[in-house]
């Protein structure tokens, strides 16, 4: 199976042969830079979790005037108005959390805060996530937004930290997944042999995935 596309512009699931044209050159690319194909847009992120924006004056009955230019997370999340606000709601706010702290796939810095009901413990599904993302040209974050969250955060979480890839061979496929970007292991064990290794080392993977004709599925 072969797709003519260029390998840039694959981001979620999709069926990938490591003999593929780009289209703009008419050559074979040779070097698969698997991270980057992996990336994911946060957007899928958000998507996930059922994730609907909603309007952050309103949810949290923020006086607009006095909190126009003050929604960026690192200030929000410890303003005593916002945070006396949420709780006459019945809500309350979690700690400032990155992306940057975290082993991601995400294409780009992201930040975030989770809205849980005030009785819940951190264990349980929020109610609301307040986002943001870096914005590389204009060098700054984004303006805060917020979701409701209609999904389970677990999905968040999986889809920020880890990925799979399936490699079909010789009428046979191999499970692969990464929890931290730098190690991939073989999931369907029984299948392990000389080739298919149990581990095998970021550089290692990109490598055995390069050096050989193998169709892969992202997921």
């Amino acid at each position: 199976m072969k797709h003519l596309k260029k390998y840039k512009s694959f981001f979620e699931s999709n069926f990938i042969s490591s003999d593929f044209v780009d289209l703009t050159l008419g050559v074979p690319i040779l070097n698969l830079d698997i991270n980057e194909s992996l990336n994911l847009f946060y957007e899928n992120i958000l998507k996930s979790i059922g994730a609907e924006e909603a309007d952050i004056y309103i949810v949290f009955n923020l006086p607009k005037e006095e909190f126009i230019n003050k929604i960026d997370l690192d200030s929000l999340n410890n303003n005593v108005v916002f945070i006396n606000s949420l709780s006459s709601i019945g809500l309350k706010n979690s700690t400032l959390q990155s992306t940057d702290d975290l082993e991601t796939f995400v294409n780009k810095p992201c930040r975030f805060v989770m809205i849980y009901r005030i009785e819940a413990n951190e264990l349980e599904n929020p109610e609301y996530i307040l986002f943001q993302s870096w914005n590389e040209t204009l060098d700054k974050w984004e303006d805060t937004k917020v979701y409701k969250i209609t999904g389970e955060i677990k999905s968040f979480y999986d889809k920020l930290s880890s990925k799979v890839i399936e490699i079909i061979h010789g009428g046979d496929n191999y499970i692969y997944q990464s929890s931290n970007k730098n190690e991939w292991i073989l999931q369907n064990i029984e299948k392990e042999n000389d080739t298919f290794k149990r581990y095998f080392r970021r550089d290692e993977f990109e490598k055995f995935v390069n050096d050989n004709k193998f169709t892969f599925e992202i997921k």
